[in-house]
């Protein structure tokens, strides 16, 4: 994805957001802002939105000290979801088709972002998505693929949200499949981290390895070689949220191999995905369609 006009005033709204993370008063927000303001004027449009979403959270959090703005709503809505896992484990593995229920309650899980909304109503988003379905859905094709897989890479997106993950990735390895999970490797907005990944659980049930960076997305360019490699090595890989799809989408990295597994939360990228905004999908990544279609 590249950039758009409407990006700019996304950036803005990430920044008051985490803003409202500590008691600043308007005057305070305002002067954070205007000082943004150059920032946003040389940034690179050649970049994804992510990339350059990233710049610019990087320059505020300097701006006010260096520390992780959303460190306290990150652990409370971690909270908050695992306080769920026991009800939805057993509707997973009492279901017909365990892997799509899980699939389906991992991006319900994705209605947990601290970095575009106030309030969330998890047990309403899952309702939602049980009920609505995918507007696009490439799960048979997923499926098809998962029944010769022996090694998955699930690249996890928002605290709250990678803890209805962890419902994933029990089902894989209930399969025999190896299970490596991806965190960014230090905290940008409400990204997960090794910390988020370890109050879910996560740590205890499969490989947890970071990304080596704290961009929003997987910027291919900023990734460790551990993480890369692991990707490399993956038979599958299932991309959680807007910011991967934003800087995985079409490229030689994410290859015939990634499904993008997100609630299209703005307008660019329903459009993207030729869907509604607030639309769910769960599809293979575009070359993967050119190549094997």
């Amino acid at each position: 994805m590249r950039v758009t006009a409407e990006c700019i005033p996304c950036y803005l709204q990430q920044c008051l957001k985490a803003m409202e993370q500590q008691d600043l008063s308007n005057e305070e927000k305002e002067e954070m802002l205007l000082r943004l303001f150059p920032v946003i004027a040389g940034l690179d449009r050649a970049l994804t939105p992510a990339e350059n979403s990233s710049i610019v959270m990087h320059h505020l959090v300097g701006y006010m000290g260096g520390s992780d703005l959303f460190e306290a709503a990150k652990r409370e809505s971690n909270e908050k979801a695992l306080q769920l896992m026991g009800k939805l484990q057993k509707e997973v593995h009492g279901s017909r088709d365990p892997v799509k229920q899980a699939v389906k309650f991992s991006v319900a899980g994705n209605v947990v972002d601290l970095g575009l909304f106030d309030e969330y109503d998890l047990d309403a988003a899952l309702k939602e998505v049980i009920r609505t379905g995918f507007a696009r859905d490439d799960y048979d094709r997923f499926n098809e693929l998962l029944s010769k897989a022996r090694k998955v890479l699930i690249i996890g997106d928002n605290s709250g949200e990678i803890v209805f993950d962890r419902l994933m990735v029990e089902v894989l390895k209930s399969k025999g499949i190896d299970v490596v999970y991806g965190v960014k490797g230090s905290f940008i907005i409400n990204d997960a981290t090794v910390k988020d990944a370890q109050q879910a659980g996560l740590d205890q049930i499969c490989k947890v390895i970071t990304n080596g960076n704290n961009y929003l997305g997987t910027i291919e360019k900023q990734c460790s070689q551990e993480f890369l490699e692991e990707f490399k090595k993956s038979d599958i890989v299932v991309s959680k949220g807007q910011a991967n799809y934003e800087s995985l989408e079409g490229t030689e990295l994410a290859g015939d191999k990634t499904f993008f597994l997100l609630k299209a939360k703005c307008p660019v990228v329903a459009g993207y995905l030729g869907v509604s905004c607030g639309a769910v999908v769960f599809v293979r990544n575009t070359v993967a369609k050119n190549l094997r279609e």
